[in-house]
């Protein structure tokens, strides 16, 4: 598997993390295994904007960005869209996971 979003951001909010075991308070991206594959990433790794983009108000509380807006400025954002282009957009993760849903 390549980087992850929390591996890059060293956010410890991963099932684990030094945030996570502290707070008890683990991020939902690295659980989203619908996304397992996307980018070569574990889970949400890769796909981190697009798993938040889907997360309900309360669920947003717990990631790195509130909001899917504010990933512009992170600097692994920035990275994937940069090398996967096209790929790295919210249609085709869309499909990724639909079809990973569908083979459920």
């Amino acid at each position: 598997m390549k980087t992850n979003c929390w591996e890059e951001n060293q956010c410890g909010r991963e099932p684990g993390g030094k945030v996570a075991n502290k707070r008890g308070v683990v991020c939902p991206v690295p659980l989203f295994t619908l996304a397992d594959g996307f980018l070569g990433g574990e889970n949400g790794g890769r796909a981190c904007v697009f798993v938040i983009g889907r997360l309900n108000e309360h669920d947003r509380q717990c990631v790195c960005s509130q909001s899917p807006d504010t990933c512009e400025k992170c600097n692994f954002y920035k990275k994937l869209k940069k090398k996967y282009k096209n790929a790295f957009a919210e249609p085709v993760f869309s499909k990724f996971i639909s079809n990973a849903d569908s083979r459920c």
